[in-house]
């Protein structure tokens, strides 16, 4: 019976994190504002979470993306996707080179840094879930690559929106900026939604080219480890174009846009189950080292970024 009371404190606050997403005035903020609730409740009643919230926290995001296809015109899409091709491509060479070079001069795990650069250089947890798939790595170094991720993907939340308005970039650049510096979808969509729906647009499709690097990067780690290569596209990216293609031939424009509104709030949902994972054991975790290589990485993510966020 406690146990189902704690449960209850988790469902009654994601209501409350949703209402600032169902507000016009405040839906801009909604995601930053449930992140911070997430995380507040987690760190004060630890036990809240209910089981299989990773898998929650991945149907909530992946279904907002999709639902965001149905605000986007297909011909947008290709557009923005061919551009961010290159971009994402010089993006990931930087980073993982880096990353590889930096190897040698921490004295951490050094498969821990290597999920921590794939993780920075292509699209945060997803990328370091689907690489340690195929690297032999233990759940240790897995957890602490993880922790960098969720707090720096925190900061970034906070970070962007305050920088967007001190640096010279129209809301499509800071779109592809927020795309390419930062790490998991989920944020780089909230940071990106602060300036409107031209940069949450741009955000969206370049984070998701981005994200289509996994295909390659593990099919590449998969045949150095001596196994067998596979090819594959996640199932959202594929629903997310034929949603975008659904909604840019049909004529139902009202239907589409509150589909498309729908996946707000949803995004709202999966950055409050991303907040639970903010919590005082996590930071134990990753320890000095960890986040030290983490934030040098993304330090010069958000400089590769914005110099081809400034180009485009």
């Amino acid at each position: 019976m406690e146990t189902l009371r704690t449960y209850k404190l988790f469902f009654l606050c994601l209501g409350l994190a949703l209402i600032p997403a169902l507000i016009p005035e405040t839906a801009p903020y909604a995601v930053g504002t449930a992140l911070v609730l997430g995380a507040v409740v987690s760190n004060l009643a630890p036990d809240a979470a209910p089981p299989g919230l990773g898998k929650m926290r991945k149907l909530a995001l992946n279904t907002a993306v999709v639902l965001f296809g149905f605000g986007l015109n297909i011909r947008h899409v290709v557009a923005v996707g061919g551009q961010g091709f290159w971009q994402t491509a010089v993006s990931l060479v930087v980073i993982i080179s880096l990353g590889y070079f930096l190897l040698r001069c921490f004295r951490a795990e050094a498969a821990t840094l290597k999920l921590i650069t794939f993780g920075t250089s292509i699209c945060g947890g997803s990328a370091i879930a689907a690489v340690s798939s195929v690297m032999k790595v233990r759940d240790e170094d897995i957890g602490v690559a993880m922790g960098v991720v969720f707090l720096l993907n925190a900061v970034a939340l906070v970070a962007f929106p305050l920088l967007s308005s001190l640096l010279p970039l129209s809301p499509e650049q800071y779109g592809v900026w927020c795309a390419l510096s930062i790490h998991d979808t989920s944020s780089v969509v909230g940071a990106a939604a602060v300036l409107g729906d031209a940069s949450l647009r741009t955000a969206t499709i370049m984070k998701l080219t981005r994200t289509l690097w996994i295909t390659p990067i593990v099919f590449l780690i998969s045949l150095r480890q001596g196994e067998k290569g596979k090819l594959s596209v996640p199932l959202f990216i594929v629903l997310f174009l034929l949603a975008s293609m659904t909604a840019s031939v049909l004529p139902f424009a009202p239907l589409f846009k509150s589909l498309a509104s729908a996946g707000k709030v949803l995004m709202a949902v999966a950055l409050y189950i991303v907040g639970f994972g903010l919590h005082r054991d996590v930071l134990k975790k990753v320890g000095a080292q960890g986040m030290l290589f983490g934030a040098l990485l993304w330090a010069a993510s958000i400089v590769t970024g914005y110099l081809l966020a400034s180009m485009s």
